[in-house]
């Protein structure tokens, strides 16, 4: 749409024109598309909004629109087209709509935002998603004990938190022998199992845990979802956390989360 045609239409909305020229501006959006569209566009940009805010603007300020094109130039080709030409009417010296002008940098900018920020075909695998919800600190096995007892209990944590699951399991499964009662080595002995891939074992040691008369046994079931989670049974898994949701078990918010994104990564 030229800068004539825009005068036009302002022109024919404060009936500034002539017999001879009103005519003519009727007789070209009944053949020109593009121009009635615009001028149905601004007639009623002009019966909504008030004089002053629909009037030109005779100048607009050269380091305001150089901003608007510092900050989005590499967000939208629209943009990019609206400051360009909107600079070279200010080299111009010719009066420009400042509505429309904001209106268009302001519609870029939405569609800037959206492109930049807003999830496209975002999706995880299950190693990331099991990654996500396997950040649970596990309590510390150190307590005051005998020295023998003392040693291995560190010897397992240190190898735990070092990633070392195999040799913690050694430790671990020494120290269930002499405490059955110990929620905490069940915990490290399963994730550790987990962790190196012995799921029929993780899954043996979790049931025990879950069936005992421990107080915090209920903890099972969320590491028993996870275990079907790393081993990719989803089926399982989702079984696992709907008990957990039905019964308010540990970490039941996290398991309605992880039941959402299970949703997702399946459709």
């Amino acid at each position: 749409m030229s800068l004539e045609e825009d005068i036009l239409i302002e022109r024919f909305l404060r009936n500034k024109l002539s017999e001879e020229e009103r005519n003519d501006f009727l007789d070209k959006i009944t053949i020109d598309l593009d121009l009635r569209e615009k001028f149905l566009l601004e007639k009623q940009l002009f019966e909504t909004l008030n004089e002053k805010e629909w009037s030109y603007a005779s100048k607009i300020n050269t380091t305001e629109v150089e901003e608007y094109a510092t900050l989005f130039r590499d967000n939208s080709d629209r943009l990019k087209h609206v400051i360009q030409k909107a600079t070279t009417t200010q080299k111009r010296k010719v009066k420009i709509r400042r509505l429309t002008f904001f209106s268009a940098v302001a519609a870029a900018v939405i569609f800037a935002v959206l492109i930049n920020f807003y999830p496209q075909d975002e999706s995880f695998t299950i190693d990331e998603i099991y990654a996500n919800y396997n950040t649970d600190e596990l309590p510390s096995l150190v307590t005051r004990n005998s020295k023998e007892v003392q040693k291995d209990l560190t010897l397992a944590e240190r190898n735990f938190k070092n990633k070392n699951y195999k040799e913690a399991l050694l430790y671990v499964d020494r120290l269930l022998k002499v405490d059955t009662e110990n929620s905490t080595l069940y915990l490290y002995k399963a994730i550790s199992l987990t962790e190196t891939g012995e799921f029929a074992m993780s899954e043996a040691s979790l049931d025990i845990f879950i069936h005992s008369d421990l107080v915090d046994s209920e903890k099972g079931y969320w590491y028993k979802a996870l275990l079907y989670l790393k081993a990719k049974d989803l089926e399982k898994c989702e079984q696992i956390l709907q008990i957990i949701i039905k019964n308010s078990y540990f970490n039941d918010q996290k398991a309605k989360r992880l039941l959402k994104d299970l949703d997702t990564y399946e459709q």
